[in-house]
């Protein structure tokens, strides 16, 4: 079946393309750097088509092996650093922020609303409806509150 198959250009630039996708999918980044393997195996071929597929194979072992040993390096020296360290800790966000109570504060525990989510609250106090409160933390889905 692959006795007609042609390791040619186009091979290494789909499969280019098809580890790009991947690299979209999957977590980890590596196949970004198998990618760049790809990528200048298919620029060899295609200024020297007359390559076999075995040294071709072996060309783009050696890359990927040279460029995910490189990416992970430059990641650890340079790791990727989020623009907001609170992404994807949302109740943290509104630590020190003032909010009145949309439910009474009864035994501890109320609401408050922030946008169009009612948020549930604790607090070591007991609140009327409309009292404002400081968010001071965040314990899961529950924020932690102190009166003003």
């Amino acid at each position: 079946m692959l006795e007609n198959f042609e390791f040619n250009y186009w091979f290494w630039f789909v499969l280019t393309l098809v580890l790009l996708g991947l690299e979209m999918m999957v977590p980890g980044v590596i196949f970004l750097w198998l990618a760049i393997a790809a990528i200048f195996v298919g620029g060899i071929v295609y200024i020297d088509g007359a390559i076999g597929w075995e040294v071709q194979f072996v060309i783009f072992s050696v890359l990927g092996i040279i460029s995910v040993y490189a990416g992970r390096n430059y990641l650890k020296k340079n790791p990727i650093k989020s623009e907001d360290e609170n992404l994807n800790v949302r109740g943290a966000r509104y630590i020190g922020k003032k909010y009145k109570l949309e439910r009474a504060l009864v035994n501890g525990e109320g609401k408050i609303r922030i946008g169009d989510t009612l948020w549930l609250v604790r607090g070591d106090f007991d609140g009327e409806v409309g009292m404002t409160v400081r968010v001071t933390g965040s314990d899961g889905t529950v924020l932690l509150v102190e009166p003003l």
